[in-house]
């Protein structure tokens, strides 16, 4: 996955137009849409926790896989659980928070070219337009 920076004069999406035009002189052939959020957690302030910073996790949805949750803990261990993790993170509110406003989403088109596939999406970040992802 790589950043692309917005050409100069443009818009992101008419950067990602742009791209997605190239992509398409080059041969490639649309195969849908996708789509991957990340909503980040820190750890709540307990008792014993005073003055020390929080840790962190970052919980993914990927539309590639619709059946599963990635959790990943900062300096940690990456966890893969079914879609009702969210249900859980509810519960656990007295240990995780939300941080609501770091929710990050990136969706796009996905396309075929040759024996890659290539995602190409806009970065959100609340309402705003924060960047361009690529993957191939």
């Amino acid at each position: 996955v790589s950043q692309v920076p917005v050409a100069e004069g443009k818009s992101v999406q008419q950067t990602v137009e742009l791209l997605a035009r190239r992509l398409e002189a080059l041969g490639a052939d649309k195969q849908g849409t996708f789509g991957v959020d990340c909503e980040t957690y820190h750890t709540a302030a307990t008792l014993g926790t005073q003055g020390q910073t929080g840790k962190l996790m970052y919980v993914m949805h990927n539309s590639e896989y619709p059946l599963s949750c990635f959790a990943l803990f900062e300096n940690g261990p990456c966890l893969v659980a079914d879609a009702n993790f969210d249900t859980l993170m509810v519960k656990l509110k007295g240990f995780f928070q939300n941080a609501k406003a770091n929710k990050i989403e990136s969706r796009g088109t996905r396309y075929q070219y040759c024996d890659f596939l290539v995602k190409l999406g806009t970065v959100t970040m609340g309402p705003s337009a924060r960047g361009i992802s690529v993957e191939v």
